[in-house]
């Protein structure tokens, strides 16, 4: 989730000024700001105002704010360059070329911004920053190394035309055009003049302690309005001295124009809530300005697109990635798992149910063992039925073998009706046996039946009896020996 606080850092080479903006788009607000200072320079520079900026930010809980760097202007170089292509995408692609050919040096070791100044039918001019990279890696790295990593590095002029609000305040109430000078301790600025051929001013220059302000910005003035081409159209020229040795009454005989003073701390209302006691207004500016949420046309104007491009949203985006890979690895593991414990279990089920069936299995698989005298009986006996279930089935009964079986049936029956007081139902002739229903006066008149149908060579397959009405009825299936 992004930070709700966002950090303007304004880095020179033994100083560093910060602003701390809450809120969204331009209306963000100023919630603190703050200086770092180094007492001596050296190669440990950059790495202890990092350091600094990094406790301070901790210590009023801005560590995880996102933050975008200003560079001052002693540490990069601005150049007028034209470039045949009016289109963004093209412009881009060749600035490096273009940069290479006006400054007639290689700017292999440069990193590149730039901004389109104006366009017109011939292309496109265009104010190129360029930077040393060695520079830039010290400034990001020593960030980076206390958990800062600036999405954007951009020029502190730029930024300062970002906090004036982009040149919309270039064009006064009455309609005249306006530039601003604004003064730091060692620092000048010329802003927001819209010039003849549509373009707006942005120029940054170093000031010497020992200088007289007066006359250099009085010079700086004229010399600014005549490179721009605007001469006498600049309309008013809006001052702002930081260390109060300036007043537009100061200027006003030595500018053919009209030169106001400029509230530069009302313009977003620094002082509202927060001390800027022994800060530079003009430096919490433009900290401000670089606090600021990018807009699409800041990206041409920071250094990182062509210098350790900010890889902080695709950083997040493998982390977020890499989790749900990782959660998803585990997640497939543990329904892997799951899975083969279930198949285990099935197996060993499987395996218990193999080990009790086995035998039973193989007594009975054909050719696997012999089968035991008593099941081959009963198997040779279920063959003969068959085999007389078919016959009859197909009329292939002998009847000469079917009338001897009856025939020795009815000598058994008769041999004993007078005697038992037999009398006969239903006899059945199928296949190799034969089926008598009948009754008896009593069972061992029954017994005297089945003990004569052995006596005349019968076999009683099976026999049945019950009693009904007084009578001991019977049913035998008998066969011959």
């Amino acid at each position: 989730m992004e930070s709700r606080y966002h950090l303007g850092i304004y880095v020179m080479k033994d100083r560093a000024t910060v602003a701390c903006l809450t809120g969204q788009g331009s209306e963000g607000k100023l919630q603190d700001c703050f200086s770092v200072r180094l007492e001596g320079e050296g190669q440990s520079g950059q790495q202890a105002l990092a350091d600094n900026i990094a406790r301070i930010c901790a210590e009023r809980g801005f560590k995880s704010a996102t933050a975008t760097v200003a560079l001052d202007c002693a540490l990069f170089m601005q150049h007028a360059v034209h470039s045949e292509f009016s289109d963004f995408k093209k412009i881009a692609a060749t600035v490096r070329f273009d940069t290479e050919e006006a400054l007639a040096t290689d700017v292999g070791d440069m990193a590149v911004a730039f901004r389109i100044r104006s366009t017109d039918a011939d292309g496109a001019n265009l104010d190129v920053f360029t930077a040393e990279r060695s520079v830039l890696s010290d400034i990001l790295l020593s960030l980076q190394s206390n958990g800062i990593d600036p999405v954007a590095v951009m020029p502190d002029a730029y930024c300062l035309s970002r906090y004036l609000g982009e040149g919309d305040t270039s064009v006064g109430s009455d309609g005249t055009q306006t530039v601003y000078a604004l003064l730091s301790d060692l620092r000048g600025y010329f802003l927001g003049n819209s010039n003849l051929d549509g373009g707006s001013m942005m120029r940054a220059f170093l000031i010497a302690p020992t200088q007289d302000r007066q006359a250099l910005l009085t010079r700086e003035a004229l010399v600014t309005t005549a490179l721009a081409g605007t001469g006498d159209s600049a309309g008013r020229l809006c001052v702002f001295d930081g260390a109060g040795a300036l007043t537009a009454g100061d200027l006003a005989a030595g500018i053919p124009f009209r030169v106001e003073d400029c509230d530069l701390v009302g313009i977003r209302g620094l002082e509202a809530g927060v001390s800027l006691d022994g800060l530079s207004a003009v430096d919490v500016a433009i900290a401000y300005g670089a606090a600021l949420p990018l807009l699409p046309r800041d990206t041409s104007a920071n250094f990182r697109n062509d210098h350790m491009p900010y890889l902080g949203k695709k950083v997040r985006l493998q982390k977020a990635i890499r989790f749900a890979s990782i959660s998803l690895t585990l997640l497939l593991l543990a329904l892997g798992v799951y899975a083969q414990t279930q198949l285990m279990r099935v197996d060993r089920y499987r395996t218990t149910l193999r080990e009790n069936l086995e035998p039973d299995y193989l007594a009975m698989m054909p050719g696997a063992q012999k089968l035991p005298p008593r099941m081959k009986a009963v198997v040779d006996r279920l063959e003969r039925t068959l085999r007389g279930v078919e016959n009859e089935r197909d009329g292939r009964i002998d009847p000469k073998s079917l009338s001897d079986k009856l025939t020795l049936v009815l000598i058994a029956l008769n041999a004993c009706t007078a005697q038992t007081d037999l009398k006969i139902d239903v006899i059945t002739v199928s296949g190799q046996s034969i089926m008598v229903t009948g009754d008896t006066s009593n069972r061992p008149n029954t017994l005297k039946v089945f003990e004569a149908m052995k006596k005349a060579g019968l076999k009683l397959v099976k026999q049945g009896f019950d009693t009904k009405g007084g009578r001991d009825t019977f049913t035998v299936t008998v066969e011959p020996h």
